[in-house]
């Protein structure tokens, strides 16, 4: 009789532990289904991105880096001097 109590008590704990282990469950079951499709977007947009600048290579191929920094560095002011 002592070993049942022992078992149903063993039982018992391993069902809560289940029972409370379900939102972290459903938690990480949603981050990762997120963090999917954010990760899919942003590799889409940079495939975007490179694909025009491959397209439109002869129009890339004018660009410096300076013009790349300077007009970078315009768009608001920063902590560190890029120049």
């Amino acid at each position: 009789m002592n070993k049942i109590r022992r078992n149903d008590s063993f039982f018992e704990k391993k069902r809560k532990n289940i029972d409370n282990s379900q939102p972290t469950k459903r938690a990480f079951s949603a981050m990762k289904i997120v963090k999917t499709r954010l990760y899919n977007r942003v590799e889409d947009d940079f495939l975007a991105n490179y694909l025009i600048v491959y397209i439109e290579k002869e129009i890339a191929e004018r660009f410096t880096i300076d013009m790349i920094i300077d007009d970078f560095y315009s768009i608001k002011e920063r902590r560190a001097q890029l120049k």
